[in-house]
């Protein structure tokens, strides 16, 4: 499997992932003519930097300032919508720009239609956003995973005055992500570096077994008494692993329904599944077996929850790997129908379906049968 490791333990940004992109060797030259077909005037400059770390890459968007516009989260929408990529690369730049501006309304206290982005400028971010996921397109990664990030502290200036670090919306997107704490007081994260590690990055930790072909230096902007750079690993995994945590208790009184209440729960607190097993217990009574599977940060929370919600006195915990596919959801439009879709794909197979809910609604809404909604839009499972 073609996996990126990002090495961000000294920082992150979009300029300086594209950076690390293109001294992996992805050609960014393609980028300011594909914009320039959505009407954005941009220049891209990529030039080759060394540093006491050894040789890298360093980028630069810039304009003409009176030629931009201020931009809200739905004016870059519809240029990602207007640029000619694939739809692949269209909905994952729809999806990093989205959980940004959720972070920036958050922060700031607003709806997220109100947001603008003056503080980094909104050309910057569209071309660090777009282009992060182009090159990542462009280089073929089936996953994204990273370490830890440094946590830092101070204080930066800006159009609302002078805010602590990390920046408000950054600190949203780090958010249940793992950090460690540093004695930085200058911004090592930047929303838009957040934001994509957010959306990319399925597992954060040591770096995985691999056999890394290309090393790749992404530096920032700023000097400082550090390396001021992401790294960049890709090369070869083995398998698709992941790590997931197995939790179970023995119920033998409760309800049916009030198992089924437990479980709903435990979904709605971000289990990846969750079952019931008949199961015989002492005394030759029947019981049933409630099981939960999560991420492994997650299990001491959702083992509480499960010993809110039943009657158990106490939950087994076991630690497992599993081999998974790459998993992507999508937003398809079929006329005046909206429908998500499931993509999963790896190991020589691609599988998607589209979501029962919506499939249901639409049946509802039409009048038609829930095979005939489904054998209708059968043809969106095929972009």
């Amino acid at each position: 499997m073609q996996h990126l490791f990002l090495d961000c333990s000294h920082g992150m940004s979009g300029d300086m992932t594209l950076a690390s992109l293109a001294h992996l060797g992805v050609d960014l030259s393609p980028l300011p003519g594909l914009l320039a077909q959505a009407g954005v005037a941009c220049r891209l400059e990529v030039w080759q930097e060394e540093r006491g770390g050894g040789p890298g890459c360093r980028v630069e968007v810039s304009w003409e300032a009176e030629g931009q516009p201020l931009r809200h989260p739905a004016d870059i929408a519809a240029i990602f919508a207007a640029v000619p990529v694939s739809d692949r690369v269209r909905h994952k730049a729809l999806a990093v720009l989205e959980a940004l501006t959720l972070a920036e309304a958050e922060a700031h206290g607003i709806a997220p239609e109100e947001v603008h982005f003056h503080e980094v400028g909104a050309v910057d971010t569209l071309v660090d956003i777009l282009g992060a996921c182009w090159a990542l397109d462009q280089l073929g990664v089936e996953r994204v995973t990273a370490c830890a990030l440094p946590w830092f502290g101070g204080s930066i200036t800006c159009a609302h005055g002078e805010i602590p670090l990390p920046a408000p919306a950054t600190a949203n997107l780090m958010r249940g992500l793992p950090v460690y704490p540093t004695d930085a007081k200058t911004e090592l994260v930047t929303p838009t570096g957040a934001a994509l590690l957010r959306h990319f990055v399925k597992r954060f930790g040591p770096m995985p077994v691999m056999a890394a072909q290309t090393i790749g230096y992404g530096m920032g902007k700023k000097e400082f008494a550090q390396a001021n750079c992401v790294r960049a690993f890709w090369g070869e995994t083995a398998d698709r692993q992941d790590e997931a945590a197995q939790l179970s208790c023995n119920l033998d009184d409760m309800t049916g329904e009030d198992i089924a209440f437990a479980a709903e729960q435990l979904l709605a607190a971000g289990a990846l599944d969750v079952w019931t097993q008949a199961i015989g217990m002492k005394k030759g009574r029947p019981g049933v077996m409630l099981c939960c599977l999560c991420r492994p940060e997650d299990a001491a929370r959702l083992g509480e929850a499960m010993l809110r919600h039943t009657t158990t006195l106490g939950v087994r915990k076991t630690l497992c790997t599993r081999q998974v596919l790459e998993r992507e959801n999508r937003v398809l439009q079929a006329g005046e129908d909206t429908v998500r879709v499931k993509i999963a794909a790896g190991a020589g197979a691609r599988k998607a379906k589209l979501e029962y809910e919506d499939l249901a609604a639409i049946a509802r809404r039409s009048g038609e049968t829930l095979a005939q909604v489904r054998r209708r839009l059968a043809p969106l499972l095929e972009e």
